[in-house]
């Protein structure tokens, strides 16, 4: 099966700190501010579950998190963290299975559009378009692909976790795909941190 990350759930969180020391928590930290009062989250791909620990932290009244999680072993460690200020309900399936009644105030994807070839990303996009309501937000952390500027470093390391990926989960894809074109459209960027010598990005997007 793609995509499956049954098999590094355990050790998956010690594996990303060991390599990009606390980039991809800080993006995700830096995103989570966006978050207000009232509002229904979707998170896609929310991994362990650890930022819900953080979106707790923020003491904001009345949220509910959806958890979109294809991984059942990290649907399981993400149900033992400590988030008990906030709502969430677990959707243990992949994205394109999900089919809500209501649209939502903002869209978390962290780290999920680097796993996907562009046909399912076109098809991911569209449907979490239509899902964020008017003025919602959405908050998109991963790696940046800079073709122009490139890093050698970068791109050495992106292939090394491609093929890492490749034989641990059996991902998708084995690239890594601009994903400004398809937020350019519709949504205004709103705010934008880098990481980890400019190799990772969050940025808070608003839909138009």
């Amino acid at each position: 099966m793609p995509n499956d990350y049954n098999g590094i759930a355990k050790f998956y969180d010690a594996l990303s700190r060991i390599i990009y020391q606390r980039s991809i928590i800080k993006a995700q930290q830096f995103l989570i501010q966006f978050i207000s009062n009232n509002d229904t989250v979707l998170l896609v791909g929310g991994g362990t579950g650890w930022i819900l620990e953080e979106i707790s932290k923020l003491k904001k009244q009345n949220i509910l998190v959806v958890y979109v999680e294809k991984s059942s072993a990290m649907i399981d460690l993400a149900k033992k963290r400590k988030y008990g200020n906030i709502n969430v309900k677990f959707i243990n399936d992949a994205i394109e299975n999900y089919d809500p009644a209501t649209q939502f105030d903002i869209i978390f994807t962290p780290f999920l559009f680097d796993n996907f070839l562009e046909e399912k990303i076109q098809r991911v996009f569209s449907k979490l378009d239509l899902l964020l309501s008017q003025n919602g937000m959405w908050l998109y952390a991963d790696f940046v692909n800079d073709k122009i500027n490139k890093k050698y470093w970068q791109q050495f390391l992106l292939k090394t976790m491609y093929t890492f990926f490749k034989i641990t989960t059996g991902i998708e894809a084995q690239e890594l795909i601009d994903m400004r074109p398809y937020f350019s459209k519709a949504y205004q960027l709103i705010s934008q941190q880098f990481f980890y010598s400019h190799f990772i990005q969050a940025i808070a997007y608003r839909k138009k």
